[in-house]
């Protein structure tokens, strides 16, 4: 035991130097495992960063789409299809916002290197483009609903710490329906040129109900410029005579006085429906050469004057005229299914709309401030047709078509 006690061969020291070994091994292979993870672990936050970026940065541009569509008018406005491409250095009021999207990926991963891209492309101009995307639609498709089906694609890429995500999906805009009164007529003032005993004003056509005729002003003894229909004689049986003429021409007779109400459209819903007409290539500075399609807007000093055997529109599918300003005539026998609205922004006091000779209007007609109407022919100048007024429709929300998103793996761009 004594000769045990005194050995000094130093085997404790190389077991201890050995198990000292191992477990450096075991702590130098589980730190790099760990470091690993960490690294995995990051990879995988920068790729979820990337792919957020791009989805955000896709719902950005179906919201810049809300606001400015990218309709058929496309085609020769390039204001309104949208850019080549969208990125963060963008400004048009077309792409998505910069400064928004920046705000929301604060972070480690988007401080540096971070971008996106996005683009939109209609599905028409490849073959299948209308159900499946494909990334050769970026330089063979149009970039506006060429097609007019309401529906584009949209693309979107997100880029944090070099990790590239990119997604697509079909996106569908929906029309929505503007709260414009359901008249025959409304207007300052209105002048029947017509004496005879016949209907001019049809207020019931082929409806159930009647829609109302209703001027600003109130007629008076001896007034200078014609408020309901015809002026009013200084006799004393003048104001019955003209009820009693009035019962016939305005049939049936739901005329009103006095109406106090504002315009026919509040002032946002008429900026949707000018930027609706600028989407489908129907905003007009100048008379167009016709009055047929879902929306025309006019904007012009001049008298547009339409008189041919023409008939704009049908019954089945009504449209709706705005004029900002100027005077829309009608005359010969020209037939216009649909809506007739004149905002008159520059508040004349005239007759803004005349309807002469045999034209006719299957609707309503609405003249907002200080305009007055002309009627008076041979026939009803305005046939009271209210499903008319669904044609008042602007473009509303953009919306993702339901199962149509989806990633794109190995994308580059």
């Amino acid at each position: 035991m004594r000769r045990l006690a005194r050995e000094e061969g130093g085997w404790a020291l190389v077991t201890a130097i050995t198990l000292m070994t191992i477990m450096a091994t075991f702590a130098l292979a589980t730190s790099a495992m760990v470091d690993n993870q960490q690294k995995q672990s990051a990879v995988g936050r920068q790729r979820e960063t990337a792919f957020n970026l791009s989805e955000a940065a896709l719902n950005a541009q179906i919201y810049a789409l809300t606001t400015h569509w990218a309709g058929p008018g496309g085609g020769t406005n390039t204001a309104v299809a949208a850019p080549q491409s969208c990125t963060p250095a963008s400004s048009d009021n077309r792409c998505p916002n910069p400064a928004a999207l920046s705000a929301l990926f604060a972070s480690a991963d988007t401080e540096t290197g971070s971008t996106w891209t996005t683009m939109v492309r209609d599905n028409s101009g490849v073959t299948g483009a209308g159900t499946f995307w494909s990334d050769t639609m970026i330089t063979a498709a149009p970039r506006y609903d060429a097609n007019g089906d309401g529906r584009v694609w949209v693309r979107a890429s997100g880029v944090a710490r070099g990790h590239r995500r990119a997604m697509v999906a079909l996106v569908r805009t929906e029309q929505q329906g503007e709260a414009l009164p359901h008249d025959t007529l409304q207007a300052a003032r209105i002048s029947i040129s017509n004496s005879g005993h016949k209907v001019i004003l049809d207020t019931k056509g082929n409806q159930a109900t009647t829609g109302a005729v209703s001027v600003r002003c109130t007629p008076h003894a001896g007034e200078s410029t014609v408020c309901l229909g015809h002026s009013v004689g200084n006799g004393a049986n003048a104001a019955s005579q003209l009820t009693s003429l009035l019962n016939i021409q305005i049939y049936p007779n739901v005329s009103t006085t006095g109406y106090s109400g504002g315009p026919g459209l509040a002032p946002d819903a008429l900026e949707r429906l000018r930027l609706s007409a600028i989407a489908n290539g129907t905003y007009y500075t100048s008379c167009p050469a016709s009055l047929s399609g879902a929306l025309i807007w006019i904007d012009t000093t001049n008298t547009c004057s339409y008189n041919a055997n023409t008939t704009y529109n049908s019954a089945a599918q009504a449209g709706v005229v705005i004029m900002a300003r100027g005077t829309l005539a009608l005359a010969g026998t020209v037939t216009f299914y649909g809506v007739i609205y004149h905002a008159n922004q520059a508040n004349v006091s005239g007759w803004p709309v005349v309807l002469g000779g045999n034209s006719q209007v299957i609707g309503g007609v609405i003249v907002d401030g200080d305009g007055g109407f002309v009627a008076g022919s041979s026939k009803s100048n305005i046939v009271y047709n209210d499903s008319a007024f669904q044609a008042v429709r602007s473009y509303g929300t953009a919306g993702l078509i339901q199962n149509t998103w989806r990633e794109i793996k190995g994308a580059t761009a």
